[in-house]
């Protein structure tokens, strides 16, 4: 018997949600991530993926407007999944803030510069952010599951995000034992319902991606000079340093995938980064400060 589907399930699926047009068009052009892209975003440790969604995060609650200052947010909510438990609220809110004063500034509209009305915007932006942690495949999948009831009743939701995708990668290769079948079998159920609630609910997904394997033919390069290897991929197609390890579910999900390397400049002791992929305006050097992320 096929299951029935509610009223609010029908308007919610049906109905149209925020885009996400020009959250960043240094990395997704002026027409931005579009509803049902799957994007990845590949690097290693320190690579600044957890940063970059939080920078996303921000573009995507806040209004495109405040007080007749553009903020070029989105008003789009986000439901932001933390496998890795590195997502810190704090530094959202940091980042907002300053993000937001530095828009005033640029405007110079001194009428809204006091910190009630700043902190106030923000408390009202972060109640379209809704975060979740899991700790295992198995709470994802549950997670996951139970996401339909959230996604219905707040017709704001456009993107759900996760850091990241590959966190019990290890874990569920040691649980399952011999067999490939068990190890991926986690994975492969999280994927079904992400493609479900992808395409029912016209969502946009990003998520980070570890690169726990070193390319093929890159290891050499990796152990002896990592410094030279970064130099070198920085002129380079990013996808280079790219190394396949997840399911084949996942891997059909996938729509675009974003490569993050280190940024290593000579005499440079600034925390630089470089970012590109088949969805970005080519490849994309960026620094992390106090406002998030200073692309350059």
């Amino acid at each position: 018997m096929a299951k029935k589907e509610s009223g609010i399930q029908f308007l919610a699926r049906l109905g149209s949600r925020p885009s996400l047009t020009g959250i960043q068009p240094k990395i997704f052009g002026e027409e931005g991530p579009q509803a049902k892209d799957v994007i990845e975003l590949y690097g290693g440790e320190g690579t600044g993926k957890t940063e970059f969604l939080v920078h996303l995060i921000c573009k995507c609650i806040l209004p495109e407007h405040w007080n007749n200052i553009p903020l070029n947010g989105q008003s789009a909510g986000v439901i932001f999944i933390d496998t890795d438990y590195k997502f810190s609220i704090l530094r959202l809110v940091a980042v907002m803030e300053k993000y937001v004063l530095d828009r005033v500034n640029v405007n110079m509209n001194d009428a809204v510069t006091n910190s009630d009305g700043v902190e106030s915007l923000i408390s009202e932006c972060l109640k379209k952010l809704h975060v979740l942690r899991c700790s295992s495949s198995e709470q994802l999948v549950v997670t996951l599951h139970d996401l339909e009831n959230l996604i219905c009743n707040q017709s704001s939701v456009s993107v759900i995000m996760i850091d990241s995708i590959s966190s019990f990668y290890w874990i569920d290769k040691l649980n399952g034992g011999e067999s490939t079948q068990a190890q991926e079998s986690g994975m492969k159920y999280a994927t079904e319902i992400l493609s479900k609630l992808v395409n029912t609910y016209n969502l946009t997904v990003i998520a980070t991606k570890a690169a726990v394997y070193k390319k093929k033919g890159q290891s050499e390069c990796f152990d002896g000079d990592e410094k030279a290897h970064s130099k070198q991929l920085i002129n380079q197609d990013l996808e280079l340093s790219h190394a396949e390890f997840m399911c084949k579910p996942w891997q059909r999900l996938v729509s675009h995938r974003l490569i993050l390397v280190k940024d290593y400049k000579d005499g440079n002791q600034d925390q630089l980064f470089v970012i590109g992929g088949d969805c970005a305006q080519g490849n994309q050097s960026f620094g992390i400060c106090e406002s998030g992320i200073n692309f350059l």
